[in-house]
């Protein structure tokens, strides 16, 4: 029974150090390639390994070369079993302001080896409250918004683009 418990705590302690050293800034610089081929550029942020998670701040965000939205800090998990970003004070450029409101409070974007198939997304601002589902295998987009009373007032002709739920909630689906 004691040479389980030593073999359980030495993987462990193996499990935190290759989660501790992984280049995590590599990955970051990585990831941010791979985006620009997608069109999307970050600039001008600040990159820190905090040894189990990344941190980022000052980021702006570029997609095909206009300037979309500025995002304080993001904060980057990189699990094998459970892998999350949580982004903090985003603030959409002011072409956006005629759809939604521009300032997001936070966003959080997590995958887990428990769930496969779905990436998850909860997010809250001046719009409200928003919950959102990927479908990886469907390829599928699912978003719930329940509206904060300014959305409701300024941001009708958006929410009517939004299908309206019987507990006041907007859904919109749609597939990639």
């Amino acid at each position: 029974m004691v040479k389980i418990f030593k073999f359980l705590i030495y993987l462990s302690f193996f499990f935190i150090c290759i989660l501790f050293f992984l280049p995590k800034v590599s990955l970051y610089h990585y990831g941010e390639k791979e985006l620009v081929k997608h069109k999307i550029v970050f600039s001008q942020e600040t990159v820190v390994d905090n040894g189990l998670f990344l941190e980022l701040s000052g980021i702006n965000i570029s997609y095909e070369g206009i300037q979309s939205a500025k995002v304080e800090t993001l904060h980057l998990k990189v699990f094998a079993l459970y892998n999350s970003l949580h982004l903090q004070n985003i603030q959409l450029e002011d072409i956006a302001v005629s759809f939604v409101p521009i300032h997001i409070e936070s966003l959080d974007i997590e995958y887990s080896v428990l769930n496969p198939l779905y990436i998850t997304g909860r997010g809250n601002g001046e719009f409200g409250k928003v919950d959102v589902r990927v479908s990886i295998l469907d390829k599928n987009v699912s978003v719930i918004l329940h509206p904060s009373s300014m959305m409701q007032k300024k941001y009708m002709k958006t929410l009517k683009m939004l299908q309206k739920e019987s507990d006041g909630s907007y859904t919109y689906a749609k597939t990639f």
